[in-house]
């Protein structure tokens, strides 16, 4: 009984983390209110709903030296999670044809939701964003926000097939950008510690996108549409685990560095050392079994968190050192 108890549980969570990060839910021969609205949640990736904008907070507490006030916080919040809503529902729906070989059961290859429905929740996450920005904070957030959107909609619907999957993390470095400009704009170009969380950020990106592209790659039992390159160049399935692992140190080592460049402490480096060891651990692993699908999505989700880890330990330690 505590087996099968525990078996159950298991595939519960398993199905929890799969809807947050936009895998899907399980397919249905017909689909009822409920389902439809958990499908446009999913569409919009509830896992970056909370990683963007705390990525951007971090970058904000960091340039405020503190925290803004509670309303402040809460608009920001929404702001960045609806523009990233808007990013990942326009790729679910540039995708779905794709997904249909790939990810079945994600909201619009499943049936959940239909194209023009996601699409017409695109431009409304989009527009509500960038009016947020506008009236919330200043010009320079609204124009790299809108820059961003831009491009991230850019990626998905032309720069990932022609480019590779390495023209992501440039756009993915702006959201520290304007998290830092929301409420110190006129430091951005002053400053170097807003351009170091944007490399941050660039390698970050760079190796959770290289650590899941295996995932595409056919094997003989599950065919799939032919791969976008990395950049300008297809690499075989080690090869691009091997690039997510070394861009996983990378993003180590330049978290473990930011105490010399921020007011951040001992507390900020125990969590991101054991979450970044974590997560390299869990990348190289991969190098000699590259095609594991269990292992990439295991890999993937750690990185995940490695990255929440870092935006949480620098909003902790502002937090625990501005009270």
């Amino acid at each position: 009984m505590s087996s099968r108890l525990g078996d159950t549980m298991s595939s519960r969570l398993t199905e929890i983390s799969h809807a947050c990060f936009g895998y899907g839910l399980a397919v249905k021969q017909r689909y009822n209110l409920r389902d439809k609205l958990l499908g446009f949640l999913v569409c919009a990736r509830p896992i970056f709903l909370i990683l963007t904008p705390l990525n951007a907070a971090s970058a904000a507490v960091l340039a405020l030296g503190g925290f803004p006030s509670l309303t402040q916080c809460l608009l920001g919040f929404v702001t960045v999670a609806l523009a990233s809503a808007a990013v990942n529902s326009f790729n679910g729906y540039v995708d779905h044809e794709r997904d249909k070989l790939i990810w079945q059961t994600r909201p619009i290859p499943s049936g959940r939701i239909r194209p023009n429905e996601a699409f017409i929740m695109v431009a409304f996450f989009f527009l509500t964003s960038l009016v947020m920005s506008w009236f919330v904070f200043n010009p320079a957030t609204f124009a790299i926000l809108f820059v961003a959107v831009v491009l991230g909609g850019l990626y998905s619907a032309y720069l990932r097939d022609r480019v590779g999957y390495f023209s992501l993390p440039p756009i993915v470095g702006l959201i520290y950008l304007g998290g830092w400009s929301a409420f110190s704009p006129e430091t951005l170009f002053t400053s170097l510690l807003p351009w170091y969380l944007y490399l941050l950020g660039f390698v970050w990106q760079a190796a959770h996108i290289m650590v899941l592209y295996p995932v595409h790659i056919p094997d003989n039992a599950r065919p799939a549409p032919e791969l976008p390159p990395a950049f300008f160049f297809t690499p075989s399935p080690r090869t691009a685990v091997v690039i997510g692992t070394v861009f996983t140190g990378l993003t180590l080592l330049m978290s473990a560095l930011l105490p010399l460049k921020a007011p951040v402490g001992t507390l900020y480096l125990i969590l991101v050392l054991v979450a970044g060891i974590y997560a390299l651990v869990s990348s190289a692993s991969l190098v000699k079994d590259p095609l594991n699908r269990e292992k990439i999505l295991k890999a993937f989700a750690v990185l995940s968190v490695f990255r929440l880890t870092i935006s949480v330990a620098i909003l902790l330690t502002i937090l625990l050192t501005s009270t």
